[in-house]
């Protein structure tokens, strides 16, 4: 034979093996995980002239045996996995030698009287108890556990009414959050008292033993219900529920509610010597609307507050309402307005200026029995209090040290001035003492009840608080924790975690975990990107609707950045992300699955065209936006991670969760991108989907039971990654 033609035939025989190669590769690649079939339909809706195809739409349906089959054999997959994976088994036991060190929990210390009643969960305890003592060095009683519920409650919260008479204690079954059942105690004499409410505890109403709540047609989380469709009631501690009248509902004031149902209307009352009860309509943007009258009058509901105010929160003290103001100050002012002599929020008086950080105020500011507390955060890392002295509207320097990234300030109840102090930092254990904020003690006391832990490790810990350059050029925080000495090579494993939405920030707070994962050579990145609240109010609007895109790129310049300096490298790197989180996971792995080794979008969203029609959709159109406005159909359509899924891409492994009892986030939307990328991806990487039957929106039934889904979650990670010990 020739020298060409032989060279030739060579080739030819070089190329078919190659081509055998691929096509074998190709086909173990679908082999290797035989995942449940999902059928696909045909399925679309049609928006502004743009076909969505919806393949899996049928997965929608929760209630149908097909469904629920199709998502039991999802979990039964993941489990079989899940089950084998070797480092398991020493996470977990882990985790309980961390949990073993701390001799105590004690948490939500409230004084009433000279008694404190606290939670505390010790080392043997799979869920917490509540319980009390008169006076610090008081003999400790359990006041309740959550056998008072049943075996599968756990005790989640609890609260002293204004008058100081009775507590309301919440449990929810399993890890659910909508099925709360609240029992009330009498501090007095230490009883429970027999009153069962047919719905939801709302909050304590005027007058001593009084208190709202609501009920409507279903608690069922799958099913949508109509904010017309609730009602609130008045209930009186001790009497027949019968005899309980209505207090709101859309009979009675029909001109109040939203006739889209994108927010919703309740009552609330802030004050014991507040004349005033209020209406407030809301959603999940910062900015209510607020109306208002005197108790028991029956007079029309005045409006006080618009959402074009921006105000955000308020405290009253008396009939003086003090507010925090966004308009005009994107990192917050605050402003007082007299009841009793109402003006405009224009014209309300200024108590304290709008700072160069942001007032972090999401969940509300806290209040004593004389002083505002005001926390201001840069860039989500350090907190810096001040106090309004709402007697004379002093504006001041809060009169503790402040000597960690967060000192959080805990008034024990709005009787006195007396705070408990919480100091901690990424890498500072948690400590507590307390004091007064009007006459502070000499010296901060501790808790003879409580033991301060001493975690190992913290001294071989590193915390980097670093600014990288976006795809944009716009510089974003990353917080960055790893052990001492690692060699920046990029062979180590890399975890980032990130959230950008709602204007909430990512604290730096101690997170015993992060400890042990960086003792393993992990390297621990906080990526505090748009949507978040780090740089205030302008920060959040940097990620919301049509610039959520900037959320998800700047995750992925945080990975970047972390692969350029040696920190890690794309096949060492996972990103998670939590409910909003899911859309910043899902869009940063579709729009570079080669930045990652492995993604954990945890109870996330992750079809935000198909939002709004799910049961707690309506209440985030202001967040997120609509498909009925083109604009914000757009911008849905580039934050949807199902819908941006290609066939034929190496996507990276995939751990996606989703509680069945989830009232935030409805399980069909984690399921349908699992199901999505299962079909589509190329990489022979496993895309799970696990299911907590037990759970709501991420809590699981006991200590124990999360203890070994964090476990089982971190041993999917380290395999993908490549963890060597």
């Amino acid at each position: 034979m020739p020298t060409y033609k032989l060279c030739k035939y060579n080739n030819m025989i070089r190329q078919l093996f190659f081509i055998a190669i691929l096509l074998f590769w190709g086909h173990n690649i679908k082999a290797q995980f035989n995942y449940p079939p999902t059928k696909t339909v045909d399925s679309s809706d049609s928006w502004h002239n743009i076909i969505v195809k919806n393949p899996y739409r049928w997965l929608e349906n929760l209630d149908s045996d097909e469904t629920k089959n199709w998502f039991k054999a999802q979990n039964d997959f993941t489990n079989g996995i899940l089950n084998k994976l070797p480092m398991a088994d020493e996470l977990y036991n882990d985790l309980l030698l961390f949990d073993s060190i701390k001799t105590d929990n004690i948490a939500s210390i409230q004084q009433v009287g000279n008694t404190l009643f606290y939670f505390n969960q010790k080392p043997g305890d799979a869920k917490q108890k509540l319980y009390k003592r008169n006076g610090e060095n008081g003999k400790e009683e359990l006041v309740t556990d959550h056998s008072r519920w049943g075996n599968n409650y756990n005790i989640s919260w609890f609260s002293a009414d204004y008058y100081q008479k009775y507590l309301v204690i919440s449990a929810g079954e399993g890890g659910k959050e909508i099925s709360d059942v609240v029992k009330f105690y009498d501090i007095a004499t230490g009883k429970f008292l027999n009153d069962s409410l047919p719905g939801i505890f709302v909050g304590f109403a005027p007058g001593e033993g009084n208190i709202f709540y609501g009920q409507q047609p279903t608690q069922d989380v799958h099913t949508m219900v109509q904010d017309k469709d609730r009602i609130y009631k008045i209930h009186h501690l001790g009497a027949d529920i019968l005899q309980d009248k209505v207090f709101l509902s859309y009979k009675l004031y029909p001109q109040l509610y939203a006739p889209d149902n994108t927010k919703s209307l309740w009552p609330a009352w802030f004050d014991k010597d507040c004349n005033y009860e209020m209406l407030l309509l809301g959603s999940v943007s910062p900015y209510k609307e607020y109306y208002y009258r005197q108790i028991n009058s029956g007079t029309p509901w005045k409006k006080l507050i618009g959402a074009e105010d921006e105000i955000q929160q308020i405290n009253i003290l008396g009939n003086k309402m003090y507010m925090v103001c966004k308009k005009n100050a994107p990192n917050g002012k605050i402003l007082m307005m007299d009841l009793d002599h109402p003006v405009s929020v224009a014209n309300a008086k200024l108590i304290a200026a709008e700072k160069e950080i942001p007032l972090q105020c999401y969940d509300g500011l806290l209040q004593t029995k004389n002083y505002l507390i005001l926390p201001y955060m840069k860039n989500g890392i350090q907190l810096f209090n001040y106090t309004v002295d709402m007697r004379t509207g002093k504006f001041s320097k809060i009169p503790f040290l402040e000597n960690t990234n967060l000192m959080n300030i805990t008034p024990f109840n709005q009787s006195n001035d007396e705070v408990l102090i919480e100091r901690s930092g990424w890498v500072t254990p948690a400590t507590l003492s307390y004091s007064s904020i009007d006459k502070p003690f000499a010296k901060e006391k501790t808790f003879s009840f409580h033991t301060n832990p001493k975690y190992p490790y913290t001294n071989e810990m590193v915390v980097e608080e670093v600014e990288i350059t976006s795809h944009d050029g716009v510089m974003v925080p990353v917080s960055i924790i790893h052990k001492k000495g690692i060699q920046l090579n990029g062979e180590n494993t890399g975890y980032v975690y990130g959230y950008g939405a709602y204007g909430m920030s990512s604290a730096s707070v101690f997170v015993a975990n992060y400890q042990l994962l960086a003792h393993k050579g992990i390297v621990i990145a906080i990526a505090h990107v748009r949507g978040g609240g780090e740089k205030g109010e302008n920060w959040h609007l940097a990620g919301f609707k049509q610039t959520k895109p900037n959320t998800w790129k700047d995750l992925n310049s945080t990975a970047e950045y972390l692969i350029s300096k040696g920190y890690t490298s794309a096949k060492h790197l996972v990103c998670h992300g939590i409910s909003a989180g899911g859309i910043l996971v899902g869009r940063a792995v579709t729009e570079r699955p080669d930045l990652w080794a492995c993604a954990v979008p945890q109870v996330g969203c992750l079809n935000m065209v198909r939002q709004e029609f799910s049961p707690n959709g309506p209440g985030n159109i202001p967040e997120f936006g609509t498909v009925k406005n083109i604009n914000e159909f757009f911008a849905l359509m580039e934050m949807d991670a199902t819908l941006h899924v290609q066939p034929g891409t190496k996507y990276p492994a995939m751990f996606i969760t989703t509680g069945w009892n989830d009232p935030r986030v409805i399980s069909w939307q984690p399921a349908k991108f699992a199901a999505t990328v299962q079909n589509a991806s190329t990489s022979g990487k496993a895309v799970l989907l696990e299911v907590d039957y037990n759970a709501g929106h991420g809590d699981s039934e006991d200590k124990f039971a999360g203890f070994k889904k964090w476990a089982r979650k971190w041993a999917f990670i380290l395999e993908q990654t490549g963890y060597k010990k």
